[in-house]
């Protein structure tokens, strides 16, 4: 063989060689191709995932606003009504009644909107013991009289990271639980908060590197199986010992609590009662959000005089009505503009404005910008059925003095206004 076929082989196996890696590379590129399609149909799938989420969390939103609006009305309405009628007449059962039945419908609408935006939500350090006295305090006229709720808060310290909004739905969502198990009966709800340091409690199923606060709410209702404890927070599962709507609640509820970091457990057996515990970490750090203490008990308001702000009418005469049934001179506007031109011509005659957030010619964060420029000192409760543009963080920030979702009851509006006027009376 000559030497010019000798090299001509060598040059063939290099080229081999390297055909071979070329081959290889291709072969590499494809599936650096397939699995870069793949990524791109996940993305794809991901992105349609929040978008379909993001729509449906603007249509709760759309909804709850429009259907906390007409719950307003026929909660205050069948309040009052049931102030007038005798505890033993027909009457006075049928509306405790739909009271009842448009409760669940606003914490049932107040749900599903919390869970499509789960998430999303700012949370920062927050003191949690008042907050939960402020719930139990509002929830305490909601309650049966047959059941008897008893708070054990002695605790120094409680400051976690949360969103008061979902800490506050949680704590609602539980009591009410409770309350259903025990049902028009005799009971007692005890709701408690303790401090854990590391290793005295039970073992955790999530790792928490510093003391955690135990808040856990006990009933003396009619207790779980253990075929029912295991499905309790499946949201898919309904029994003899709960219902849909409950098993709803526990599941939106345990999906907030495990977005502040936390976990829930239940304890029960069958006639013996339950007992849900949620364990949240303790934040160490300063307080940034303070919670005041609630007032013992709201204080006769006789001769001061309200400007009530509403684009429904429907709303606007039903609290106006009980404003005065409370001894307030009360002024009711429909339009926000006019309203503003009211204030503005005697800005010293109102002790209070109350005003809506969604309105058609000016919002409410709008009017009370402009009124708060005019007389700075004014006490302002801004109320919404629904907002994700304003929550209670930033109306404080505005000088708002009270944030009240829609639709609040008599006590929650007459403790808004007593606590309003009286931090107006401090400051003068």
């Amino acid at each position: 063989m000559t030497e010019p076929s000798k090299k001509s082989k060598e040059q063939l196996i290099r080229e081999l060689a390297e055909a071979k890696r070329r081959i290889a590379e291709m072969e590499r590129l494809l599936t650096e191709y397939r699995r870069m399609e793949e990524e791109k149909k996940d993305l794809e799938r991901r992105l349609g995932e929040v978008q379909r989420m993001d729509f449906l969390g603007r249509l709760s939103g759309e909804i709850a606003h429009d259907i906390n609006n007409m719950l307003y009305p026929i909660i205050i309405d069948a309040e009052v009504l049931l102030e007038d009628l005798p505890q033993e007449s027909t009457a006075h059962q049928i509306l405790e009644q739909m009271l009842s039945a448009a409760r669940r419908q606003k914490d049932l609408v107040n749900q599903i909107f919390t869970f499509s935006r789960r998430g999303e939500r700012e949370r920062n350090p927050l003191e949690i013991k008042p907050l939960i006295r402020q719930t139990l305090d509002a929830l305490q006229s909601t309650l049966p009289e047959a059941i008897e709720l008893k708070p054990h808060l002695d605790v120094p310290r409680s400051v976690v990271i949360g969103d008061p909004q979902q800490l506050r739905q949680i704590i609602m969502n539980l009591v009410r639980n409770a309350a259903e198990s025990i049902g028009r009966g005799q009971g007692t709800i005890e709701v408690s908060l303790s401090r854990v340091q590391p290793g005295e409690g039970p073992d955790l199923s999530q790792e928490m590197e510093g003391p955690y606060l135990e808040l856990s709410v006990s009933d003396t209702g009619k207790g779980m199986t253990r075929e029912a404890m295991e499905h309790i927070f499946d949201p898919s599962y309904s029994s003899g010992d709960t219902g849909r709507s409950t098993v709803l609640g526990l599941a939106i509820t345990r999906g907030m609590v495990e977005d502040h970091g936390g976990e829930i457990t239940v304890e029960s057996e069958p006639g013996k009662g339950s007992r849900f515990i949620v364990r949240l970490p303790a934040h160490e750090g300063p307080e940034l959000v303070e919670r005041p203490e609630p007032m013992e008990a709201p204080k006769p308001r006789g001769k001061k005089r309200i400007l009530l702000v509403d684009d429904e009418d429907i709303i606007l005469s039903s609290i106006q009505r009980v404003l005065k049934r409370l001894g307030y001179e009360v002024a009711a506007v429909n339009d926000s503009v006019e309203a503003l031109e009211m204030f503005t011509r005697s800005p010293r005659a109102f002790d209070l404005v109350i005003t809506d957030l969604t309105m058609p010619r000016m919002t409410g964060a709008e009017f009370t910008s402009r009124l708060l420029a005019v007389r700075p000192d004014t006490p302002v409760i801004l109320s919404t059925g629904f907002s994700d543009v304003m929550d209670e963080r930033k109306a404080k920030e505005m000088g708002i003095r009270e944030f009240l979702v829609k639709p609040a009851g008599i006590d929650e509006l007459k403790n808004a206004i007593s606590r309003s006027l009286d931090e107006g009376d401090r400051q003068q």
